[in-house]
């Protein structure tokens, strides 16, 4: 029996003020949405890897080939909330799972149903097809450090933890196959519908929850990557690449997964690869080449163009993308048995404009993550697609058909930032004491932005900084309008509605805040060096340097926009090198 309950002045609300109990109901909801959506999207992952294996024993006609074995890192909240959905899996055998904790004898409610339950992350490296990173980030260092070097190249590695980049991820697993989900979140009406539920499995058998976490139509708040959605498919054609598939017998595999109503057929070679690729995969035996994952999550692809619509599309191609579209929220929602997948495709067309998917100006990268995510925000580089898939260079019609195809390629490309860190924390923070404003606090929900212009005497602008006891944020943009003022500028917003204000009336506007997303303009000036990160410059300095790309100004900005209750002490020094 619960005394305290109805006693308003002992519940936790009680000691905030309004606007802090507004503000607490919001990171209650973020949270809430995070996890419910997180799992929801992973139990449709491996619903499709299932369904794909399935397909594969049948075309193959091996009896042999082992049903699809996941496993799961971690036991605490997300990792028993995750396992507890994957049982109600229709044919998903509990021994089909097995979870690696610290603590395997708080796991009894799942090894009584026939779940293996362990400490050893090798073992189920070893042994897994699909694992789940369900760790805290403290945590993730040494948990990839006993992964590295443990993973089949066919293992995909999803990983739930959110304060590391993805490309690091990889470099500390020593393993490309990596997939990691990217969510912002704002504030809305509708976010409240996160709160409704306690638990996940609860939550994904409210028609309304279920119907927003569907990965093409999000609502509530919440919205996904958009190539998210293109890993997921590229997982698939990796399964069928690890099992010798050829890549027509791959297509006509993927092909009636995603059966549509249109006689045509929506998938292709080039659905997946450049054109070059395709026509020497077309009428060969030869298999498609293996997908490098973080290319796929990091630059555009064929498949970016294929989920996408424009405008400018053929109707034909609207018609195929947008039944594609639709079986896949079919099949999102066919995952789960607490709605049927009838209520998600009762108007396909309408949920789908809902997500912005038809914008190809604005890179997925440019929207930022709740509580790191993502940890990225800023414009697409207008530069020629890279490699996502086969080595070479990736034709994309979404890039070419935009709104002001002149207003894309103004821009010219830009060289990537030098970056490094030193753990002589005490020695930096003891010189930049001495120096004039090269130490200030930066309060909660401020963005710093230090305006470098380039000058002749110069050839490249370096950065150092470090924080007391908090991470912050960091990113590097690059202006293109023409110096008029050789000082370097300081800009402290009170907030980041008055960031993007102020950037406005001066001409282009820089990607939004790490936690509330970007807001970018088709013709913007800027370009992108570093994306906005958390970065730990509490425990390391933070270093880099750039070579000028040309006459501009350097937008070096600090973020503590996330944070609503931490002021950071900044620590740091731009200075121009020969």
């Amino acid at each position: 029996m619960d005394l305290t309950l109805n006693l308003k002045s002992l519940q936790f609300e009680n000691g905030l003020s309004e606007e802090e109990e507004e503000q607490c109901v919001f990171l209650r909801s973020r949270s809430s949405a995070l996890a419910v959506c997180g799992c929801a999207h992973a139990l449709f992952l491996c619903s499709l890897v299932s369904l794909t294996r399935d397909k594969l024993n049948h075309l193959t006609n091996k009896s042999d080939l082992q049903p699809v074995k996941v496993g799961i890192i971690g036991g605490g909240h997300m990792g028993k909330q995750l396992a507890q959905l994957l049982l109600t899996i229709p044919g998903f055998k509990p021994s089909n799972i097995h979870m690696s904790t610290k603590r395997p004898d708080t796991l009894s409610e799942f090894s009584d149903k026939g779940v293996r339950c362990y400490f050893d992350n090798r073992k189920l490296a070893t042994w897994a097809d699909v694992i789940f990173l369900c760790v805290l980030p403290t945590h993730l260092l040494h948990v990839c450090a006993e992964l590295h070097s443990q993973l089949p190249a066919r293992c995909l590695v999803y990983s739930f933890t959110s304060a590391v980049p993805l490309n690091r991820l990889a470099l500390l697993l020593g393993h490309t196959f990596v997939l990691r989900p990217q969510y912002s979140f704002m504030t809305c009406d509708s976010g409240h519908l996160w709160l409704r539920h306690d638990r996940v499995t609860a939550a994904l058998k409210d028609e309304e929850v279920l119907s927003a976490s569907c990965p093409l139509s999000m609502t509530g708040g919440l919205s996904l990557d958009q190539r998210w959605v293109c890993a997921v498919l590229y997982t698939l054609l990796n399964m069928c690449t690890a099992e010798g598939l050829s890549a027509t017998q791959t297509v006509q595999l993927l092909s009636e997964l995603f059966q549509t109503t249109i006689s045509a057929v929506t998938l292709t070679c080039q659905s997946f690869v450049n054109s070059s690729w395709a026509s020497r995969l077309n009428n060969s035996e030869e298999p498609f080449p293996w997908v490098n994952f973080i290319d796929v999550q990091t630059k555009q692809s064929p498949l970016t163009s294929c989920l996408s619509e424009s405008e400018s599309t053929e109707m034909e191609k609207t018609e195929t993308t947008s039944e594609l579209q639709s079986r896949l929220s079919s099949l999102s929602v066919s995952s789960f048995s607490g709605m049927e997948s009838k209520n998600c495709d009762s108007n396909p067309l309408d949920r789908l404009q809902s997500t912005d998917l038809s914008q190809p100006v604005i890179h997925p990268d440019s929207q930022s993550q709740m509580d790191d995510n993502s940890n990225t925000k800023g414009l697409q580089q207008p530069v020629k697609d890279e490699p996502a898939a086969g080595g070479e260079s990736v034709e994309s019609s979404t890039a070419e058909k935009s709104s002001d195809p002149r207003e894309i390629k103004a821009l010219p490309p830009l060289q990537p930032a030098n970056t490094w860190t030193s753990v002589s924390l005490k020695e930096l923070k003891h010189k930049l004491r001495q120096e004039k404003d090269s130490v200030v606090t930066i309060y909660r929900g401020d963005i710093m932005t230090v305006h470098v212009p380039t000058i002749p005497e110069a050839k490249q602008v370096c950065w150092e900084f470090a924080t007391d006891g908090y991470d912050i944020g960091f990113g590097v943009y690059f202006d293109w309008s023409p110096v008029t003022t050789r000082a370097i500028t300081v800009h402290i917003s009170e907030s980041s509605d008055d960031e993007d204000e102020d950037e406005l009336e001066a001409g282009p506007v820089v990607p939004g805040d790490v936690e509330k997303g970007s807001k970018t303009a088709a013709n913007s000036n800027l370009g992108e060096i570093l994306p906005m990160y958390r970065q730990d410059s509490h425990l390391a300095v933070h270093g880099g340097s750039h070579s000028f790309p040309g006459e501009g100004t350097y937008l070096i900005k600090f973020d503590n926009s996330y944070s609503l209750w931490r002021n950071k002490t900044l620590y740091y020094r731009v200075y121009y090198s020969a």
